[in-house]
Order: structure tokens, then sequence, then C-alpha cells
């Protein structure tokens, strides 16, 4: 049993799906504190005009360091997601696959939903089902909680530690036998310390690509936004299989 976790990003980039793909049950974890800065309320997509990355945002009321996740709520006020819909319009218009892909994209941004932790979840699940990813996703669960309060109140765990302690616990809780993380995760976690808990620790490796981008030079990184309308559907299916677990 293989798992994955990570917080709700908003429209992600490929390697987001590609730990997804690699694992039997993703965990979208909502017990950590909200960073105002962070791809939780905001992706990039490519400026067609200039060749560049421009953001798309989640508007939240009352942004705090102090709230966690599952605290934060989102603007009522849907100008946000109007303003959202507009930038991929005109940026992508005249895209290969934008015909294909943009109705399926308006949809999700128009996700009615408060909590901004439920809407990038489903946003994610959708993207995942539209992608024939068939991973188990879960982003509501008590389990989360639980652990969390446990973590709290085990004064014996050294702050340092408390990231892996966290993970170890899911991964029991979960009966999982392995763990997988985003290659960016070597700098926080140690195998040796998952290996004597029992605990496989693997990273995935996205391999290295380029795709057309209206003829400019390529722009990595991009939300998977980018990457749908510019090769579509399941020439993206193929792209996310492009990794390597090390």
């Amino acid at each position: 049993m293989k798992i994955g976790i990570m917080q709700s990003y908003f429209f992600p980039y490929i390697s987001y799906f590609q730990l997804i793909d690699s694992v039997d049950t993703f965990i979208i974890y909502e017990y950590v504190s909200f960073r105002k800065k962070s791809w939780v309320t905001r992706n990039r997509i490519l400026d067609k005009g200039k060749g560049e990355p421009v953001n798309i945002n989640v508007q939240v009321i009352k942004q705090s360091s102090n709230k966690l996740i599952k605290d934060i709520l989102l603007e009522k006020n849907i100008k946000w997601k109007k303003k959202n819909l507009d930038l991929i319009y005109f940026n992508y218009k005249k895209a290969k696959h934008f015909n294909e892909i943009y109705p399926f994209l308006e949809k999700l941004i128009k996700i009615n939903e408060d909590s901004l932790h439920v809407y990038n979840s489903k946003i994610i699940i959708k993207l995942c089902e539209f992608l024939d990813i068939k991973t188990t996703i879960i982003f509501k669960n008590s389990i989360t909680e639980d652990i969390e309060f446990d973590l709290q109140e085990d004064t014996k765990i050294l702050k340092e530690n408390k990231k892996s302690e966290r993970i170890l616990r899911l991964c029991n809780k979960y009966n999982a036998t392995t763990y997988i993380n985003p290659i960016g995760g070597t700098e926080l976690y140690d195998k040796d310390y998952f290996a004597i808990n029992n605990i496989n620790l693997l990273f995935t490796k996205t391999g290295m690509f380029d795709y057309p981008q209206f003829n400019k030079n390529f722009i990595p990184y991009l939300s998977i936004i980018d990457l749908l309308m510019h090769v579509g559907v399941e020439k993206t299916k193929e792209m996310i299989k492009k990794y390597t677990l090390i």
C-alpha cells in the first residue's frame, strides 16, 4: 500500500498529478497552517502576449497564518472567479485544444463552495477523473484530526521530527508500507528515519519535457491548465506517466 500526502493546491503543476498517479491512496491534508503566499491560493498560467507567467488566484476571507487551511473561507464576491476565467480565455483562446478544455475548466472554477480546502480538493478530484487517474483520494477524514491532536499532546516528539512523525502515523493508520513524496522532499525527509519505522520512503522525479507554447520560448512549471490547453487530454495523460521513483 502506497500513500501520498499534500495540501490542496490550486490547479497544480503536472508533478502534483504524477504524485497522485504513483500511489494507491492520496490524502489532501488540511490540518496544517495556512500560508498567504503558497500554491494553495495561486498558480501560474502563460501570458500569451508577454510570453511570461501570470498568476491566477483564489480570493479568501481574512487571510491569516494563525489559521489552519481547513478554516480558511473563500471570498463570497465571485469577481475573482470571473477574473480567472477571463485570464484563461484571453490567453488561451487560440491554443490548439481550447475548445476541448475551456468549458471543463469553466465548470471547475465556478464550483460553489465556501471552504478553500474543499474547493481546491474538488477541482483536483475532477481533474483526476478527467485524466483517468484511478487513485483513491481522501480530503475529509477525522483520522487526520486525531493525529494532529495526538502530535500536540505528545511532548516526547522533537519539533524537527514532527513532520516525519505525522506521515508515519498516517501510514500506520492506512496500513501503508510506502510513502511517496515529490522530489523536493529529499531536503525534508530522511529515508533512514522512515526505514527504522518500517516505511519505505520514495520520491517522484518528473521526466524532462517541454511542449509547444504559441511558438515562444518554453516556460516550465506552469499550472496543469497550460499543459491541457496546448497538448490536450490524451497527450497530458501520457506525460503524467513520465516520472520515476527514486
